[in-house]
């Protein structure tokens, strides 16, 4: 399939009932005089070019398992699937994850060609500047740099721009455009849902493993930016050494401000450890704190479908082969008095009382840890209260078809059983159950192969404008659930709801 738009034409590969197109850009490269300013659009163009090869993701440090082994600054490129058969088709465009500092559009994790294909819709995945590059402020702090703000969440929107302006010619619909992305890509979906710019543009959103209040107030970026530059090596003022560092330098310093602590939310009840490269709440871009937003009604024209996974952190707690973090034996000597500091430290002057809940209604699995209690706390503060607050404030002005879902499937990691755990949703979503990636999640069998149908399903008709077919959470507050379990079940319970309102407020 051969492609022409005003930038150039574009010759994709066929097979297995879609064409796809690799490294298509959406904006000029974010070089030179570039680095710093908010993406610029591609001039018209009379050039022909293959789309056959991945482009390189944002710069992150090299990351086997998420098949990045080069990054780069020249970062803002898109992929694409499109369907066989009659068009115009709906429209679905993916924001990958990884914190904000690591994930790639490219990864065999997101291939979307089975999702394009099976159920008829143009799958594009955009990706966006990481780290500093994309959120850190430089405006104040090295004003010779003339910076624009929160440049990751712009390259979101450019992204969308272009979506709106060219996909047509890849037989998609601009009037019928669903963003979705789960993690870093689902509090990305989140905020475009409260950025004005964004919202004229897509009609539908799925948030996985989101959640609306994962931004930080002004002072807050520059203070993390602060810390960055002043790791940065070499003399001289925070431009030159801005303009001079190398990617290693680079990641390094970004490394070292990541260790700060951060007041995500604008609010310091639960400080933001590790993920403190955000966007910021500039009162231009975005205006408000997304959930806020949100709350006020302000994305009432955009129809909503959010979740989460029921054991979110054990990926982040037990995968230690992966992440580097403390051996199950060592996470199995914790006593006590450890567990209670943790809870504290993530919770300052509510740790002993959430610890208490934990306790009383987790029992530890035989084959992990008592730190499943800190695991349960630390899914629902992260992303299942998140989710509840951001179903809640959508629908108060979306009562009919806002709706919400939990993924059950249990996983087995590294030979630890590893729950219903962050990502597990991913390979249903893209149907790719029975490829090795799928099946290090899943473990590729016919069941997992059956909910992967599902899924599909339910996002396919999502993107086509028919809704998910369970009841709405207004009804009873209640998700859906993929995988063991009731079909319909509660995120929170009452007792949960009521320590959690006392911490993260309620918008």
């Amino acid at each position: 399939m051969k492609v022409v738009i005003p930038q150039g034409a574009y010759q994709g590969l066929s097979a297995n009932g879609v064409s796809e197109f690799r490294g298509v850009p959406y904006a000029l490269p974010p070089l030179a005089e570039r680095r710093f300013k908010a993406p610029q659009p591609l001039p018209p163009s009379s050039d022909q070019q293959r789309a056959d090869r991945y482009p390189l993701p944002s710069v992150q440090p090299r990351n086997p398992l998420m098949g990045v082994e080069d990054s780069g600054e020249d970062c803002l490129y898109m992929n694409l699937w499109v369907p066989e058969g009659e068009g115009p088709f709906p429209v679905m465009l993916w924001y990958h994850g990884g914190g904000y500092t690591a994930g790639s559009v490219s990864q065999a994790l997101y291939n979307g060609a089975r999702l394009a294909a099976t159920r008829k819709v143009v799958v594009v995945h955009a990706a966006y500047r990481l780290g500093a590059h994309g959120f850190a402020d430089f405006s104040a702090i090295a004003p010779e740099l003339q910076a624009d703000t929160n440049l990751g969440l712009r390259d979101q929107i450019a992204a969308l721009e272009w979506v709106n302006r060219h996909i047509e010619a890849f037989a998609g619909r601009a009037d019928q455009v669903t963003i979705f992305g789960e993690s870093a890509g689902g509090f990305s979906v989140a905020s475009l849902m409260a950025t004005p710019r964004a919202r004229p543009l897509f009609q539908r959103a799925i948030v996985q493993s989101g959640g609306g209040d994962f931004v930080l107030a002004p002072e807050e970026s520059r203070r993390i930016t602060e810390a960055f530059v002043e790791a940065l090596p070499g003399e001289g003022g925070a431009a030159e050494r801005i303009r001079q560092a190398d990617p290693k330098a680079w990641l390094a310093a970004q490394a070292k401000a990541q260790r700060m602590l951060a007041a995500r939310g604008l609010r310091d009840t639960t400080p933001q450890f590790s993920m403190v490269f955000l966007p910021t709440v500039d009162g231009d871009l975005l205006p408000r704190v997304p959930v806020d937003a949100i709350a006020a009604g302000e994305a009432r024209d955009i129809e909503l479908l959010a979740g989460a996974c029921r054991d979110e952190w054990n990926f982040f707690q037990y995968a230690g082969p992966m992440a580097g973090f403390p051996s199950l034996d060592e996470l199995r000597a914790f006593d006590d008095e450890e567990i209670l500091r943790r809870f504290e430290r993530a919770l300052p002057g509510h740790g002993e009382r959430m610890l208490a809940y934990y306790r009383a209604t987790v029992t530890p699995h035989a084959e992990r840890s008592n730190m499943d209690w800190f695991s349960a706390m630390e899914t629902d503060r992260l992303f299942r209260v998140p989710t509840v607050r951001l179903l809640d404030a959508q629908a108060r002005h979306r009562p009919a078809d806002t709706r919400g879902y939990q993924f059950t499937f249990e996983s087995t990691q590294f030979g630890v059983p590893m729950g219903a755990c962050h990502v597990v949703d991913v390979p249903f979503v893209f149907g790719i159950t029975d490829t090795p990636v799928g099946q290090f999640f899943t473990g590729g069998t016919d069941q997992a192969r059956a909910l992967a149908e599902r899924v599909q399903q339910v996002w396919g008709d999502f993107a086509h404008g028919r809704g998910a077919d369970w009841p709405a959470w207004s009804e009873q507050r209640q998700v859906h659930q993929f995988g063991p379990g009731g079909e319909m079940a509660r995120l929170l319970d009452d007792d949960a709801e009521r320590l959690w309102e006392a911490v993260i407020p309620k918008a």
